[in-house]
């Protein structure tokens, strides 16, 4: 496996967290959740071990210590290595100094938008709203039930995460509220062209 395959938003989460001490996976887990590092790391089924693995493999990190807590299974405890402090750095600091060559579906959308109706392109971006607004509320209910000795530097994603649905909200508000108004022009796609047969046999 190439370095390329592990410069992943994950690679850099697992690396950070044994950077600050080595962990279990399961201790790393807890800290994700606790910190809302799920705000920009998606974490699903055993993708984290899946991770930890091949990070042992690239030897980015290391297996140091093997315990069991009372009838619990046995943990192995992980850290990190010079090449994994290396590779740490490293990814934080392309992630940090440029955007990165993004392609979000949203967007992809907005430059289509006119193949809908206006009645209808409007009902969706009212949906998408409330689905942003809900997500705003529950992450900031989440925030402020945080213990508060938990450092605001690891919790700068979320922040950053928030803002940007702040500033969605504030856009879709705009957006429709010009749509209402005739205010943005909609492209007239004709509605009575017949589609090309396919020539596939």
């Amino acid at each position: 496996m190439t370095l390329r395959a592990l410069r992943t938003p994950l690679t850099l989460a697992v690396l950070s967290l044994l950077r600050e001490q080595p962990r279990h996976p399961y201790e790393m887990q807890a800290l994700v959740r606790e910190r809302q590092v799920g705000e920009v790391v998606k974490l699903r089924g055993g993708s984290l071990y899946d991770a930890i693995g091949r990070l042992v493999k690239a030897g980015l990190i290391e297996a140091v210590d093997t315990g069991r807590s009372g009838a619990r299974p046995e943990r192995t405890v992980y850290a990190i290595t010079e090449d994994g402090i290396a590779t740490v750095e490293a990814l934080t600091r392309d992630y940090l100094r440029a955007p990165a060559e993004e392609y979000p579906v949203f967007v992809t959308a907005l430059a289509h938008i006119f193949n809908l109706g206006v009645t209808e392109a409007v009902e969706l971006l009212r949906e998408r709203r409330q689905r942003i607004r809900e997500k705003h509320d529950e992450v900031a209910t989440q925030l402020a039930a945080l213990p508060e000795d938990i450092p605001r530097v690891v919790l700068l994603e979320v922040e950053y995460a928030q803002a940007l649905r702040k500033a969605e909200l504030a856009w879709l508000d705009e957006v429709v509220q010009c749509i209402d108004k005739g205010d943005l022009t909609w492209l007239e796609i004709p509605s009575n062209r017949t589609p090309r047969r396919s020539t596939r046999s």
